[in-house]
């Protein structure tokens, strides 16, 4: 008789990483750009693994973590309050992403529109990689 319970017991550990697992990069990322345009932060840094890693046209050095991430994003929409992303395409290999898509807001009062590709790599329903690629215009590296 324990052993239907153990079965049952081992079942309802097991569920939440399986489910983790089905859910596709794609969904993982669309659900990244959705929390971006509804400027939450707390479920964007949700979407990434704890030890991710972001890399950005303007970054000095990699980000890594979820702090980095919060912090990334929290100084995005405090510069720009009205940031959109606007996806573009994307185009999923595996348990990797490419997003191209525009960046639209407004900084110091001038709308501005920036196109940038952004590479994901998603593992266990997390973004374990962000590599952010844009037009810096040659401006100096932020910490």
């Amino acid at each position: 008789m324990r052993t239907p319970a153990l079965l049952l017991a081992l079942a309802m550990i097991a569920a939440p990483v399986l489910a983790e697992a089905r859910v596709s990069p794609r969904t993982v990322v669309e659900a990244k750009f959705a929390a971006v345009n509804r400027h939450a932060v707390a479920d964007i840094v949700a979407l990434y693994a704890p030890e991710a890693e972001v890399t950005a046209s303007d970054f000095c050095r990699p980000r890594k973590g979820r702090g980095d991430v919060e912090r990334t994003y929290r100084a995005i929409f405090a510069a720009v309050p009205d940031a959109v992303a606007d996806v573009q395409e994307y185009v999923v290999q595996g348990d990797r992403v490419a997003v191209r898509f525009v960046l639209r807001g407004s900084l110091n009062s001038r709308a501005f529109e920036l196109p940038i590709m952004d590479f994901f790599t998603v593992r266990r329903g997390l973004i374990v990689r962000d590599d952010g690629l844009f037009d810096n215009r040659a401006r100096a590296c932020t910490p």
